[in-house]
């Protein structure tokens, strides 16, 4: 049986399993187009709050995957619906986004009112998401309003994404700054919080989660969250883990493939039974 007969659904990480950087990975888009031609309900979770659904979307068309805004859920869409769903008359309230002109949208788009400077020290929300123009204003304006009562929210705690040049910081690492300043805690949108996870079954029908999987190269943000939020996981090893990470671990996915490309081969029973028996 190939890995790929065992699911319906597939929820499947962008930066590490289908790209890295502006290159799609070897074999990634092809294997792509197969699944989609074999019916199989292909929905791309991103932890990374710099673009757009449309931009990721752009993206995938560039890379020859016909892809559309609807088949992408980012951890800023995630962390917006959840504070419009959990707090009431957004209208009247104001926030403190630090991040890109992408999450600032989607915060603009549940009736936020943004702010920045004298104001911003005044917000009732704070929303961080890595950005390559973070500084230490941002910094001190965020740590200020989060002192002052301002409900705290950030997109992910990744501490890096790759990239060409290798890895480099992401939302985690500049959330940690404003976090010790400020002495408290994000709550977290992004992967592996259960937030995004939600929004992806429930707004896009996933069931049953029996024929569901979520596709990722961290152990810490992709497998540990589908393991929570029930979900059978799949590491692959083009991104940021890589075999010998999993010796030192103590979170092991259900299945391991090299890459995308794996999902079309037979289950390899052999090395799968070896990871779930702790690498030897």
């Amino acid at each position: 049986m190939k890995l790929s007969d065992k699911f319906d659904h597939f929820l499947i990480d962008l930066d590490g399993v289908v790209y890295i950087g502006e290159k799609p990975i070897s074999g990634s888009i092809e294997t792509l187009l197969i699944l989609r031609d074999l019916g199989k309900n292909l929905i791309f979770l991103t932890n990374d709050p710099r673009s757009s659904v449309n931009d990721y979307s752009e993206k995938l068309n560039k890379f020859g995957f016909p892809a559309e805004p609807q088949d992408i859920i980012t951890s800023s869409m995630a962390t917006a619906f959840h504070i419009k769903s959990t707090h009431r008359d957004l209208k009247h309230k104001r926030a403190y986004v630090v991040g890109s002109k992408a999450l600032k949208d989607e915060i603009k788009g549940i009736d936020l009112e943004l702010v920045n400077g004298e104001e911003g020290k005044k917000a009732d929300f704070v929303i961080i998401g890595g950005y390559p123009g973070f500084h230490y204003e941002e910094i001190k304006i965020a740590s200020l309003a989060i002192r002052h009562g301002a409900y705290f929210y950030a997109t992910s705690r990744d501490p890096y994404i790759p990239t060409d040049e290798g890895l480099v910081p992401a939302t985690g690492s500049m959330l940690a700054s404003i976090e010790v300043a400020s002495g408290q805690k994000a709550i977290v949108g992004g992967k592996p919080e259960p937030i995004i996870f939600e929004v992806a079954i429930t707004r896009r029908h996933l069931h049953p989660k029996e024929r569901l999987a979520v596709i990722g190269d961290r152990l810490d943000s992709d497998i540990i969250g589908g393991k929570n939020a029930g979900i059978t996981t799949i590491l692959v090893l083009s991104g940021s883990t890589k075999e010998g990470d999993l010796h030192s671990s103590d979170l092991i996915p259900d299945y391991l493939i090299h890459d995308l490309t794996g999902l079309l081969s037979e289950i390899d029973t052999a090395w799968n039974s070896k990871i779930q028996g702790r690498l030897p």
